[in-house]
């Protein structure tokens, strides 16, 4: 009896930890289209339209395990950054090579493969920023996959996941909490990328104006 409570008592946990299991495979009973990590070839290219900028991405390879894009914004300013295999940014440096901003693990909203209705959530923290080096406070988010569905951008009509996230930080006040930050990417598996990002700050929204797949 005391083995069967204990194991019960483990499954408990495992479901209310979002037991990586949970995440590798879409129910049995699934029937709509399913995302796989996606394979970059070096040379892809995504130009995005943010407010009155225009920034592309270009995928330049991979250095010690991470995915290296070289960014470019239309005044000329360049940037690298670093994602890990699940395109979450992980840090960018300058076009000197200084670092810019870190966090760990990551921050992002994907994780494959992506399906209708899959859930899960983590913890992430900013390590460092070019103004300062001290830690931020960690930052959970809730991320769900609530839809398949055609977006339409400046670069025309995409199928993609949508795909909403919901920030929680630890406010200036002992035990209080400063919830409601919202972020929602349209992620389409033919651009191997995503085509459309909304934030509550509208500075950070971004709608794809070209694709271009390497030659």
């Amino acid at each position: 009896m005391k083995h069967i409570v204990m194991s019960l008592l483990f499954l408990l946990f495992l479901i209310s930890t979002g037991y990586p299991g949970d995440k590798d495979a879409p129910p049995p009973d699934y029937k709509g289209v399913v995302a796989e990590q996606p394979k970059l070839t070096v040379g892809d290219r995504w130009d995005y339209l943010r407010r009155d900028k225009t920034v592309s991405y270009e995928f330049a390879g991979e250095k010690d395990h991470l995915l290296v894009f070289n960014i470019q914004w239309d005044d000329g300013t360049k940037e690298s950054e670093f994602r890990n295999v699940d395109l979450n940014f992980l840090k960018n440096v300058d076009y000197k090579g200084e670092l810019y901003e870190e966090v760990e693990p990551y921050r992002g909203w994907m994780s494959f493969p992506l399906w209708v209705g899959k859930r899960w959530n983590y913890t992430f923290r900013t390590s460092h920023t070019k103004r300062a080096a001290s830690e931020s406070a960690p930052i959970d988010a809730d991320v769900k996959v609530v839809a398949y569905e055609q977006v339409k951008v400046p670069a025309g009509t995409f199928w993609a996941f949508k795909i909403e996230e919901t920030r929680t930080m630890k406010s200036s006040k002992k035990g209080q909490f400063r919830t409601g930050y919202h972020v929602t990417a349209w992620y389409c598996p033919d651009i191997r990328g995503v085509v459309k990002i909304e934030q509550d700050n509208d500075v950070y929204n971004r709608d794809l104006t070209k694709f271009t797949p390497a030659k």
